[in-house]
């Protein structure tokens, strides 16, 4: 298999001063001001917000409507529970016959084959085989044998991709995969490149716990806070806020869908760990920050099910990326460049 494209030439994210805080991802300040526009929409079952500075309104609101439109043709094509979707039609089809991807397609599964071989498959597209008897909203878990039979199919070498065909097959009926793990992170940055393609310099662009922030401010740096996720709000909101420019942001936390388990007492979410098939357990929030948002969405969730000292092992060997990870003590743990800043 030929291996994904890697990080050559990656620019570190460009930090302004010093002060380190923690949590939910949040963008600040998203004021508006005179000439900074913003509209927040509900798009791949998430709040999709874009913020940007234009001097003229009319060009301002074309700009984010078109990142709009660009967001909601990513769900349709990469949606898995929309049946019209490519991606729920590969998943219909891909184990009776090889099917051909979209380029677009062909991309982002390449991209997850990479970061399943760099972690050792602790990022794995196919996690969806069991992740199907997963139901956060009504609190429903696989039972116990439904997870010794499905876990065996979170096998990323299952997944029979030919990259110069752009073609898939799967090497068992029951295989699944789902794109959650990488897809938001891709529609940021597309987003980001619609505006660019407008002349947008400064701007950011967020769809749940993914973000890119474009330039910078207006002279100033966008500050990003990380807050802990056990932390009550207003008290000691930050663990750490770092002012940043052109910077993809993803967050994986297991507080985004979850229930607690009424017998055992345990939080149950949507971080599935291949190995176990449940959810995994030693960390509980990591922040990636990288180059861009395919790279960063699918980094943090391999961070957050490696745990503490195989991500930090892995991160540190990436160029062009750091990592902010809180484990399940509620401990905040660096990457190498930000822990020396």
């Amino acid at each position: 298999m030929t291996e994904a494209t890697g990080f050559s030439g990656l620019k570190m994210p460009r930090l302004y001063g010093q002060a380190l805080f923690i949590a939910v991802l949040a963008l600040c300040p998203l004021l508006v001001q005179a000439d900074w526009y913003s509209e927040t929409q509900g798009i791949m079952g998430t709040e999709v917000s874009v913020t940007l500075w234009h001097t003229d309104q009319a060009k301002a609101e074309s700009a984010i409507a078109a990142v709009m439109v660009e967001m909601r043709r990513i769900d349709e094509a990469l949606s898995p529970y929309k049946s019209s979707s490519e991606l729920s039609k590969i998943n219909q089809h891909a184990s009776k016959s090889a099917q051909k991807l979209s380029p677009e397609l062909a991309l982002l599964l390449d991209k997850s084959l990479y970061f399943s071989r760099i972690s050792n498959g602790a990022f794995d597209i196919s996690f969806a085989s069991l992740a199907q008897f997963y139901d956060y909203r009504a609190g429903i878990k696989p039972n116990k044998k439904q997870i010794q039979e499905f876990k065996k199919l979170i096998n990323y070498s299952l997944l029979d991709f030919n990259k110069q065909a752009q073609t898939l097959f799967y090497k068992s009926p029951k295989l699944k995969i789902d794109l959650g793990g990488i897809a938001k992170g891709y529609a940021v940055d597309r987003g980001i490149q619609v505006l660019k393609e407008v002349g947008i310099k400064h701007a950011s662009i967020s769809a749940g716990g993914d973000s890119y922030l474009l330039g910078d401010r207006r002279g100033r740096p966008w500050i990003v806070g990380i807050k802990h996720p056990r932390q009550a709000e207003g008290k000691n909101k930050a663990v750490i806020r770092l002012p940043l420019e052109d910077t993809a942001i993803s967050t994986s936390g297991d507080y985004e869908r979850y229930f607690i388990d009424e017998q055992s007492g345990e939080r149950i979410h949507h971080i599935i760990d291949p190995k176990t098939g449940r959810s995994a357990s030693d960390v509980i929030s990591v922040t990636v920050l990288g180059p861009q948002g395919v790279d960063a969405d699918p980094l943090s969730t391999t961070l957050f099910i490696l745990g503490v000292e195989q991500a930090l092992q892995l991160v540190n060997r990436l160029p062009g990326f750091d990592a902010v990870i809180i484990d399940a003590d509620g401990v905040v743990h660096y990457s190498e460049d930000l822990a020396a800043e």
